[in-house]
């Protein structure tokens, strides 16, 4: 089964699209499309926002926030986070 991907600008937006059966969010951590490849057929549509502070790395006061759309791949290429490659 082919799955079907849309893009919102906002999370609000996103969110909305939520509601229909079979749809399920992608974001940077998801285990969604891993499923889907292992023969897991309950997602037939995902969603994604492109809102910035999803994919946003803050680190300020000794602290980290990830935003819910960011890969591993940025994580480990921020200048701030190298210890943790």
């Amino acid at each position: 089964m082919a799955l079907t991907l849309q893009t919102f600008s906002t999370v609000k937006d996103a969110n909305a699209a939520l509601k229909a059966a079979g749809t399920r969010y992608l974001g940077g951590g998801t285990l969604v499309v891993r499923a889907a490849n292992e023969g897991d057929v309950s997602a037939s549509s995902l969603i994604r926002s492109t809102e910035p502070v999803l994919s946003a790395i803050t680190v300020s006061g000794g602290k980290v926030r990830v935003g819910a759309s960011v890969t591993m791949a940025a994580i480990a290429r921020h200048p701030d986070l190298a210890a943790l490659s």
